[in-house]
């Protein structure tokens, strides 16, 4: 049994990431654990009430019931700590936008995805929780590693019978506009292999608007989730600003992200946590 790791805090946008991660759950075969961590001098018998409450909320709403777990700590410190105890494969995190950033999705927590094993989906208050993702976007940039991507949304896209939108940034430089083109190629002939459903598309615009070109395109096409690497510990640089892993992930739209820690091994020799669901 492969598991959904879920923080909470009891806030809507918890409920919302408990709910997304059940919906998943459903496809993927997965066991949901509810993760609240309890600050110092917090009232645990209150807290575990709370969690109790929560999963017999989500076990009524949906026949799924949640397994739960209650640590101290703090959030930043121990999300890690207990996907790797739990053999987590997903953490699925709420952030309150761009209003809590320091709370949930800012520095802090891009660290947390940062030290953190396993993938990541973030959702938002707006986060409309479907009962299935139709539609994934899958923006390439010119880092190598922007091919990683592929096999994690390949499967993905394989479980849900998902389309695949891959869009590559209007690059003004000729050189770089034909090296964007041929990651694009090369996506397009992968999914080609696996029979996977997919469209590719380059922004109009030039690429310093892309992160905003990449939301809008998104929200056109109805998207159900969208997937990008995380750069923000600047071992890697981002083509497209460094904040624009935070723009993305709070798009106004609440569009549920995936969040993919780049690693320096073959693409195919990695393993992929959705692919072992099943």
């Amino acid at each position: 049994m492969y598991k959904i790791i879920v923080p909470t805090d009891f806030t809507a946008v918890a409920d919302v990431a408990a709910s997304y991660a059940i919906m998943l759950s459903k496809t993927l075969k997965a066991e949901v654990c509810l993760l609240h961590i309890l600050g110092k001098g917090m009232d645990a018998e209150r807290a575990q009430k709370s969690l109790e409450d929560q999963v017999h909320h989500h076990y009524v709403k949906t026949a799924v019931k949640p397994i739960s777990k209650l640590i101290t700590g703090s959030i930043f410190d121990e999300i890690a700590t207990v996907v790797e105890e739990e053999k987590g494969d997903l953490v699925v995190m709420g952030t309150h936008g761009l209003k809590g950033m320091q709370h949930i999705v800012g520095s802090h927590a891009l660290r947390v995805i940062t030290d953190t094993k396993a993938p990541f989906v973030i959702v938002q208050d707006e986060t409309v929780v479907k009962s299935n993702i139709k539609r994934i976007v899958l923006p390439l940039d010119l880092h190598k590693e922007t091919k990683q991507k592929l096999k994690y949304i390949g499967d993905l896209a394989e479980k849900f019978n998902a389309k695949v939108d891959i869009v590559i940034p209007n690059e003004s430089d000729e050189y770089l506009q034909n090296q964007v083109k041929r990651n694009l190629s090369y996506a397009k002939d992968y999914f080609d292999e696996r029979n996977i459903q997919h469209v590719g598309s380059v922004t109009s615009r030039d690429s310093k608007h892309f992160v905003e070109d990449l939301t809008e395109y998104a929200v056109k096409v109805s998207a159900d989730l969208i997937c990008i690497l995380n750069f923000a510990d600047e071992k890697l640089i981002h083509a497209f600003g460094s904040d624009a892993e935070q723009k993305v992930i709070t798009n106004p739209a609440g569009i549920p992200v995936m969040v993919l820690n780049p690693v320096t091994v073959n693409l195919h020799n990695t393993r992929s946590l959705i692919a072992q669901w099943g």
